[in-house]
C-alpha cells in the first residue's frame, strides 16, 4: 500500500492505530470462533471438556510471545490515548457479551463466570511465565472454580 493510499484511509496515526488494534482483536475472536465451531461440530461436549478447550485457547502463554507483546503494547498505548482506550473498552464490552453467549450453553451463571474469567485470562497473559502453576494446572483450577461459582447462591 502506498503512503498516499494509507493517508487517504487514515487521516492521522491515532486512526491507524485504532484500526490496527480493532483488526487484531477481531482476528483473535475469529480464530477462537472457528476453533469452537470445530469443537462443537459433531456434538455438544461435556461442560468441563468444553471449558477446558476454551480456556486452553484463551490463556496465552510464553509460546505465543508475539501475541503477548501485542497485548501489552495495546494496553500501554491505551493508557495514554483516549480514543484507543475507548476502542479497547468497546472491544472488551463486545468480547464479554460474546463470551457470555458462548458459555451460556454450558453454564447457568454466564455473566458471573465471564466477570471472573476475563480478568484472570488477561492477567495470565502478563504473568504466566512467573506463576507457579503450569497452564494445564491453571485450566484445571479454573474449571473447579467455575463449578463452585455455579453452585453458589448469590444473594
Amino acid at each position: 500500500m502506498s503512503l498516499s493510499n494509507l493517508q487517504y484511509y487514515y487521516k492521522d496515526k491515532d486512526l491507524l492505530l485504532i484500526a490496527t488494534v480493532e483488526f487484531y482483536f477481531e482476528s483473535c475472536k475469529e480464530e477462537l470462533t472457528k476453533a469452537i465451531k470445530l469443537l462443537t461440530a459433531d456434538s455438544i461436549p461435556d461442560k468441563n471438556i468444553f471449558l477446558g478447550k476454551v480456556l486452553n485457547m484463551l490463556l496465552i502463554d510464553g509460546r505465543s510471545s508475539h501475541q503477548i507483546l501485542m497485548f501489552q503494547e495495546i494496553w500501554t498505548l491505551a493508557a495514554r490515548n483516549k480514543e484507543l482506550r475507548n476502542a479497547v473498552d468497546t472491544y472488551y464490552k463486545t468480547y464479554c457479551l460474546w463470551l457470555v453467549d458462548l458459555i451460556s450453553i454450558f453454564c447457568t451463571k454466564p455473566e458471573e463466570i465471564v466477570s471472573f474469567l476475563i480478568p484472570f485470562i488477561e492477567g495470565y497473559t502478563i504473568v504466566n511465565n512467573v506463576i507457579p502453576l503450569t497452564k494445564k494446572s491453571a485450566v484445571e483450577m479454573m474449571i473447579k472454580l467455575i463449578s463452585i461459582i455455579e453452585r453458589q447462591v448469590i444473594d
